[in-house]
């Protein structure tokens, strides 16, 4: 029974990973299109997330079983720095999609995360933390030590989160955006606190029992809602144009210079974008560097309200 269980689960985990990957595809060729800021962050933590699930299955479901001391150790070392550049790159996102970074310090992020990656590693492997494939220690003081400093870490991601809910809160009253975002932020609270669960509950925990407390890990099932719906949102809304590829006449995009108060070389600009010219090409159309072009660019966005290159042809297109 206990085989059968582990069978499906492990089955189901492999699942998740393959849309995970086609969600990262996905995403890789929005980012690669769209490129902005906001899409970039998005991307990295999409790449984290597939990245840590990864070496989190290859060290628990598979390796621990077949593979030396040495190489379990290094799994374990790779998953533990991919859960700080998760955390990290989370965090990150949340920052980025509320135009925080003026407010939270990204930098202090990274080198915190950094900071508590290199002593917890140090502490695990003088301490013998990894003597073993469980995690078990042999001084009691060395894991108060690891501990408070697991602790400390998950309180300041928690700290950095609940800032950026008050902040999104705030500032964005009403909008199906905010609540996207605040939901991202939850689950990244939800999270740390189940990571608090995990690191007392396996200090008296065998190999065996271990994989009990990990099957329990709702990072698999947020990864799975998140992938199901990203898949969903790139059917639903097509913002790569799979399907079709409107593209707005040149008078709506007259019009919407108009409104907008663009001027001529925006306007000229606009028209190439809309068809689906990239910031070289344009440059090399209108004889201009491609500077000037991002330029021209962000002007737009910034007249018409709209911060990538799908938003702005969406706006022409559904022009009335």
């Amino acid at each position: 029974m206990t085989f059968l269980i582990s069978s499906v689960y492990t089955f189901l985990y492999v699942a998740v990973i393959i849309m995970g990957g086609i969600t990262m595809t996905l995403m890789l060729i929005l980012n690669i299109r769209e490129k902005d800021r906001k899409h970039r962050a998005v991307f990295l933590f999409v790449c984290s997330i597939f990245i840590f699930m990864i070496l989190d299955f290859i060290t628990y479901y598979f390796m621990s079983e077949f593979a030396s001391g040495s190489i379990v150790f290094a799994l374990i070392t790779l998953s533990d720095t991919f859960f700080c550049i998760l955390t990290t790159a989370w965090v990150y996102a949340l920052i980025v999609l509320i135009n925080a970074e003026k407010t939270i310090n990204v930098k202090q992020v990274c080198i915190i995360s950094a900071v508590y990656l290199v002593l917890s590693q140090i502490l695990s492997i003088f301490e013998g933390r990894y003597d073993t494939y469980a995690l078990h220690m042999e001084h009691a003081s060395g894991k108060v030590i690891l501990q408070a400093l697991n602790t400390g870490y998950v309180c300041f991601i928690i700290a950095v989160s609940i800032r950026c809910i008050y902040m999104l809160m705030k500032k964005y009253q009403k909008s199906r955006y905010r609540t996207l975002t605040l939901v991202m932020a939850l689950l990244l609270v939800g999270y740390m606190l189940w990571i608090v669960y995990w690191d007392y509950s396996t200090w008296y925990k065998s190999e065996e029992n271990l994989m009990e407390i990990y099957g329990g890990d709702p990072l698999i099932l947020m990864y799975a809602i998140f992938n199901a719906a990203a898949i969903y949102y790139f059917y639903k809304k097509d913002p790569l144009k799979i399907r079709s590829a409107q593209v707005a006449t040149d008078e709506a995009v007259g019009i919407i210079s108009d409104r907008y108060e663009l001027s001529g070389r925006e306007r000229e600009v606009l028209l190439l974008l809309n068809r689906g010219l990239s910031n070289p090409q344009i440059a090399a159309e209108l004889s201009i560097s491609e500077n000037t072009v991002k330029r021209h660019v962000n002007n737009i966005f910034r007249k018409t309200e709209t911060q990538s290159r799908h938003e702005i042809i969406v706006k022409v297109s559904n022009l009335k």
